[in-house]
């Protein structure tokens, strides 16, 4: 963004990823645009400013689990803009103009006017209330609604054919819009549109779809051209998608800049009318890792930099050519740790070789899955602990000897690791709209084919929690077919929205677990004053015997500081993480919406399709940032038991 209009760089992974919508003050509204118009940039600026003031280098970084597992070559960091240092000065994240409808804020002219994608750096004016002799125009702002399908597409709304109930009319008339807001609820029906040829017709009813599950088989937009809505009745079985003069999507994407609108492929898909605003016009799609050092833990902290800058495949490559005789020397002598002094070349050289040549067995299953094997090789990095200063990795495992509770602690779980430092980087590679589970890939994200993804690194701390597996053996023997009702309705929704799916991994502990995450952030929130945006949360969790997990990581993490101050860490020491836990647990024993909260939980269900338990914003509900699951599969009855039956619950703290 440009220097008036500022947004943090982890803000362009989300909420702000390519193809949302950001309001700006001033009512300007920008849609970030797609990488290869990121690359189009960087090549504007090696010509504007000289190809010496560019440097690539500096906006790229490699993480090698995640390039492997997303299919890219390396990650760039969102565009800095800054007008100061010897390299990459204003350089703006590029976006275009949307919605293109705007009206003018004279309430006694309210004209409307399309502007363009690329009018994004202008202030739009109106020049039809404007008298040709006041020093300032009246200034139009967008109008607040947009129209997009499951898809991912999104396009403006269609606000003449809604007006004329059909097309435009080819009667050489202008045919130009005014947008007029009345009094009243302040309702759709309250805001007007009337054209020059005196055609009139309010917003009511604007918003108005019918679906089955996702499936939309109605829509408002659909069904202009109709005279009497009464006279057409569609179902699921009979959706509405021939009416003529019906307005469909279009295919448009305009995050790809006038290319995406130029080359769209009518997808026919029912329009949704949204607010432009609103939380389901965009959700990104974000995969993290957490860094684990690519070396061994002797290792000096300059080699493993530059391991992780170039990648240890790639070191391999260069040293077989030639068995480190030439081209790796060649490689590392110009590396920046050695032209700063921080290490001599020989020893950059030979402590490479050393880590490279190391031929220590991978301990994960080769035959795992993408994600679950990235997963599984955090959990057993972190379990093994890694205590160096210099690393940007420290993980302090420790038993509950001294601990205060030292018996509650000990019962159900087996240790507990500090993570004084660790660094976590987030990808986006994707987003979807209406609905989350609606994913736009990677290849949706630009014109041309990328060989790379936006992404941040954050660093932070954190707290490790395993939990005993024998204990959880004896709770599922137990009560596996007890809490059968959330996950049974979790897969029905799942699958209705996407058939082809498998289902899903889960058992009850995992909903235990993962209310156990949130009731603990909640806590954490108020004993060491972090925002409750602030932490997260990272479940480790599988079933199979060659990858188990059962394990939790409540963490912070910042993009704009390195690290924290240590308030987190601290409250998993001997004094504090004893009662932490306690207190945690005694607080979801009642909710203060309960007996509701309970009662519709060990019923129905509440939530996203009834996929919660006893589970509201009272109790366990945390901000969507902070959730891995986007708040479902939570139910405090399989942490603490039910009102009915208190000793159901995996955490049984008064025997």
């Amino acid at each position: 963004m440009s220097k008036t209009n500022n947004i943090r760089s982890s803000q362009i992974l989300s909420p702000f990823g390519v193809g949302q919508i950001v309001n700006f003050p001033g009512e300007l509204s920008i849609m970030i645009c797609g990488l290869s118009l990121w690359d189009e940039t960087i090549a504007r600026a090696k010509i504007n400013q000289g190809v010496d003031r560019i440097s690539e280098g500096e906006l790229r970084f490699n993480e090698t689990r995640l390039q492997n597992l997303l299919g890219v070559s390396y990650f760039v960091k969102p565009f800095e803009y800054k007008t100061s240092g010897a390299k990459n000065n204003r350089l703006q994240i590029p976006g275009v103009r949307f919605p293109g409808w705007h009206h003018c804020t004279n309430q006694k002219c309210g004209r409307m006017k399309r502007v363009p994608l690329d009018a994004a750096n202008f202030k739009i004016e109106c020049t039809a209330c404007w008298d040709g002799k006041s020093k300032n125009k009246f200034k139009m702002i967008p109008v607040r609604f947009v129209a997009a399908c499951p898809s991912g597409h999104i396009q403006d709304v269609p606000f003449k054919e809604w007006v004329h109930n059909g097309p435009v009319p080819n009667d050489g008339k202008t045919h130009e819009l005014s947008y007029h807001t009345g009094g009243g609820s302040g309702d759709l029906g309250s805001i007007t549109l009337k054209c020059t040829c005196n055609a009139r017709k309010s917003l009511a009813g604007l918003m108005n779809i019918r679906k089955d599950g996702d499936n939309v088989f109605d829509s408002a937009l659909a069904r202009i051209g109709f005279k009497n809505d009464d006279d057409h009745r569609f179902d699921k079985d009979s959706p509405n998608k021939d009416n003529p003069l019906g307005e469909y999507c279009k295919g448009n994407r305009p995050w790809l800049g006038l290319d995406g609108i130029k080359d769209s492929k009518g997808c026919s898909n029912h329009l949704q009318v949204l607010i432009r605003g609103a939380s389901n016009v965009h959700f990104s799609e974000i995969q993290s890792a957490i860094y684990l050092p690519e070396g061994s833990t002797g290792a000096n902290q300059h080699v493993l930099e530059v391991i992780d800058e170039i990648g240890k495949e790639q070191l391999k490559s260069f040293f077989n050519i030639d068995q480190g005789s030439v081209t790796l020397p060649a490689v590392l002598g110009t590396n920046r740790v050695v032209s700063m002094g921080l290490i001599s070349k020989e020893s950059l050289l030979s402590g490479v070789i050393a880590e490279i040549t190391n031929d220590v067995s991978d301990r994960v299953e080769s035959d795992l899955a993408p994600e679950l094997k990235l997963r599984f090789e955090e959990y057993e990095y972190i379990l093994a602990g890694r205590d160096s200063e210099n690393a940007d990795f420290k993980a302090i495992v420790k038993t509950f000897d001294g601990y205060s509770e030292q018996t509650l602690l000990e019962k159900y779980f087996e240790n507990v690791v500090l993570i004084e430092k660790l660094k976590e980087t987030r990808v986006f590679k994707g987003f979807s709209r209406i609905n989350p589970n609606n994913k736009i890939k990677k290849e949706e994200l630009s014109n041309s084919p990328v060989n790379w993804l936006p992404a941040v690194q954050v660093y932070g701390e954190g707290i490790f929690l395993k939990f005993n597996d024998n204990v959880i053996d004896n709770w599922l023997a137990e009560n596996k077919d007890a809490f059968s009702g959330i996950i049974q309705r979790y897969h029905t929704a799942i699958r209705k929205r996407k058939p082809d799916v498998a289902p899903r991994e889960l058992n009850p502990f995992f909903i235990a677990m993962h209310t156990f995450s949130h009731l603990l952030i909640k806590r954490l929130c108020f004993d060491c004053g972090y925002g409750s945006s602030s932490l997260r949360e990272r479940i480790y969790f599988s079933s199979d015997q060659n990858s188990r997990m059962n394990g939790i990581l409540i963490y912070t993490s910042s993009g704009d500081s390195e690290g924290s101050l240590g308030g987190l860490v601290r409250q998993g020491k001997e004094k504090n993480l004893g009662r932490l836990v306690k207190n945690a647990l005694e607080e979801a024993r009642w909710c203060s919406a309960d007996p509701v909260c309970s009662d519709i939980g060990n019923s129905s269900g509440q939530g996203p399709d009834n996929v919660n338990g006893s589970a509201c914003h009272n109790c366990c509900i945390v901000p969507e940032t902070s959730c891995e699951e986007f708040n479902v599969l939570l139910d405090r009855s399989l942490v603490i038991g039910s009102l009915e039956n208190p000793k159901i619950g995996f955490f049984n703290i008064d025997e």
